[in-house]
């Protein structure tokens, strides 16, 4: 994998020695790169704790073995073409849920998290706001998957015919 150097990459596009594999690896890569940059993001926010790297930890394990899963149930070529293609109306479908699901906390916060539910409400916020989204992706990867293992079945299937 060329990590720092584009032309190199480039010149193996180029050359056609960028195999199916190799693109998946790129995909999680970048999965991992855009987790990463967004929680980093994230952590400048007012409170981190044990709470938020366990998150971090949770969603890159979860984009890990999402990437593989799709990979294992994928045949044929084009794997990233799929993923990225299927990724934006998961996407849409998991960003309105999460939207509508944060909106809704943010609106009851005050009445489900107060002294008289929870020792600590702040924590008991955040833990249902970071385990939410661990929901979200793991959500976002069924998703996935799913439309990945019906393209490689409809595939199957006419290729039978």
């Amino acid at each position: 994998m060329h990590l720092w150097l584009i032309r190199p990459l480039v010149d193996d596009f180029v050359a056609g020695r960028i195999s199916e594999r190799q693109g998946m690896r790129y995909f999680l890569a970048s999965t991992l790169l855009i987790l990463f940059q967004t929680q980093y993001a994230l952590w400048w926010g007012p409170r981190s704790g044990w709470l938020f790297y366990f998150e971090l930890a949770a969603l890159a394990l979860i984009s890990c073995i999402g990437t593989l899963e799709c990979w294992k149930v994928h045949q044929g070529n084009d794997f990233v073409l799929k993923v990225l293609c299927l990724s934006v109306p998961a996407g849409i479908r998991v960003f309105i849920l999460s939207l509508a699901f944060g909106l809704l906390l943010n609106f009851y916060a005050n009445s489900l998290f107060d002294h008289h539910i929870f020792r600590n409400p702040d924590l008991a916020y955040d833990f249902v706001s970071y385990v939410s989204f661990i929901g979200f992706t793991l959500y976002y990867w069924r998703l996935l998957y799913q439309g990945i293992a019906t393209i490689s079945k409809a595939k199957s299937v006419a290729t039978l015919a």
